[in-house]
C-alpha cells in the first residue's frame, strides 16, 4: 500500500516535528515551557486522591458546575462557554467550524504556530503580517483582508513575546472586518487581561483560554472557549461529546475556587520573570517588557544567530525554546519562560558563564 496516495494532501504537506516532545527532549533545567512553575494547587492534588471512582468507569458529559466557575471568573454568562481540550484543542475545534479549503487567516508575526498549523490543516492558506518592533500594526493587518479571508488570529498576551495587545489596537481590528477574531488568551491568567468586556458589543469574537499556566494542569489538557451562543452552537457540531475527559473538569473547578493558590501564582510568575529579565539584562542582551510567563531574548550582541547559544545551553542540559516557528524577522533570538526559582538561578549561572567563555 502507497501511504501517501491515500492520505489527504494537506497532511503530507505538514510537518512532522508537530507531535508531542519525546523523554529524552525533557531537560533538567527547563525554560521551553509555558507551565505555572509555582505548580498546582494544594486544594486539587487533594481532590485527586480523593476521587470518586465511579466518575471515572463512566463516560463524563459537559461539566454545569465547571461552566458556572468559569462563568463567574471571566465574568460571561454561562451559555457564552464551551470546555475543550487545551487551549490548542480549542483552536482546532474553531478552525474546523469556520476554514474551508482556500480560505485564507491572518497572522500577525510573531506568534504561536498552531495557528498557521490549524490553518493549514484545514486546506487553508496562513497569510502572514510581520510586526515591527513586536507592535501590530491595524492598518496592516485590515489591508490583507480580502473575500477568502475568514479568520483574525490574535495572541493577547502574545507567545512568544510576551506582550499585550492594547484594547484600541484590538477593536480596531474587530469593528472593521467581518469574519471571525480568535483572541488567544492562554498567557492572560498571569496577568489583569479579560476581553469579555468586548462580546457585548460585537459578535465576532471568540476568546480561547486554558487551564494550563496559572492553574498548574497542563497535563490534564483543558481549556475554554467563550463567545456569543450562536457562535458557540455551531462550534460544538465539531466536538466530541467525550472531549474532555471527566477528571480534568472536576479538578478544574478546584483550580478555579482555590483563589489563593491563583494569587500566589501571578506573584511567583512575575517575581521569577523579573528576576530573569534583569540579570539577563545586565549581561547585555535584550528582552522583550513582557507581563507574563514567556519572553524573547535577543542573542544578536553576541552570537550571529541563536543556534550557537542554544547548542551551548543544551550541553549544560538547559532547554530554551528555537523561535524559527514563531516566524521572527531575524534568527537571533530565544524564546524563554519563568521555570521554578532553583532552575531560574541555575540559568542565569549558566548562562553567565557561558557568555563569559565567548568574550
Amino acid at each position: 500500500m502507497d501511504i501517501n496516495k491515500i492520505t489527504r494532501q494537506e497532511i503530507l504537506e505538514l510537518e512532522s516535528s508537530e507531535y508531542a516532545l519525546s523523554r529524552k527532549d525533557l531537560k533538567k533545567i527547563d525554560l521551553s515551557l509555558n507551565i505555572n512553575p509555582f505548580g498546582t494547587s494544594i486544594k486539587v492534588l487533594s481532590k485527586l486522591k480523593n476521587f470518586n471512582t465511579k466518575k471515572i468507569a463512566h463516560y463524563y458529559p459537559e461539566n454545569t458546575e465547571l461552566i458556572i466557575e468559569i462563568a463567574s471568573y471571566m465574568k460571561v454568562s454561562p451559555n457564552q462557554i464551551m470546555i475543550g481540550d487545551g487551549c490548542d484543542g480549542c483552536l482546532e475545534m474553531i478552525s474546523h467550524t469556520f476554514i474551508n479549503k482556500e480560505d485564507e487567516t491572518i497572522i500577525p508575526t510573531p506568534t504561536f504556530h498552531r495557528y498557521e498549523f490549524h490553518t493549514k490543516l484545514m486546506g487553508g492558506t496562513p497569510i502572514f503580517v510581520p510586526m515591527k518592533n513586536f507592535e501590530l500594526n491595524t492598518s496592516e493587518v485590515l489591508n490583507k483582508v480580502t473575500d477568502k479571508t475568514k479568520i483574525i488570529f490574535l495572541a493577547n498576551p502574545n507567545n512568544p513575546t510576551g506582550l499585550k495587545i492594547d484594547r484600541e489596537v484590538k477593536e480596531k481590528i474587530i469593528k472593521n472586518f467581518k469574519g471571525i477574531v480568535v483572541i488567544d488568551e492562554a498567557l492572560a491568567d498571569a496577568t489583569s487581561i479579560n476581553g469579555t468586556s468586548l462580546l457585548d458589543k460585537y459578535e465576532n469574537i471568540v476568546i480561547v483560554r486554558s487551564f494550563s499556566k496559572t492553574f498548574g494542569l497542563a497535563a490534564l489538557r483543558i481549556g475554554y472557549i467563550i463567545a456569543n451562543q450562536k457562535i458557540i452552537e455551531q462550534i460544538k457540531k465539531t466536538s466530541s461529546p467525550f472531549k474532555v475527559n471527566g477528571v480534568a473538569q472536576e479538578l478544574a473547578i478546584e483550580a478555579l475556587k482555590d483563589i489563593n493558590h491563583i494569587k500566589k501564582s501571578k506573584e511567583y510568575i512575575q517575581k521569577n520573570r523579573e528576576f530573569l529579565i534583569s540579570n539577563i539584562e545586565k549581561l547585555g542582551l535584550k528582552c522583550t517588557n513582557s507581563i507574563t510567563t514567556n519572553f524573547l531574548v535577543d542573542v544578536s550582541s553576541l552570537y550571529k544567530d541563536s543556534t550557537e547559544l542554544i547548542k551551548k545551553l543544551k550541553e549544560n542540559n538547559v532547554s530554551v525554546t528555537e523561535t524559527s516557528a514563531f516566524r521572527p524577522s531575524k534568527n537571533t533570538y530565544i524564546r524563554l519562560s519563568v521555570a521554578s526559582e532553583e532552575e531560574n538561578k541555575k540559568f542565569i549561572e549558566i548562562l553567565t558563564k557561558i557568555i563569559k567563555n565567548n568574550l
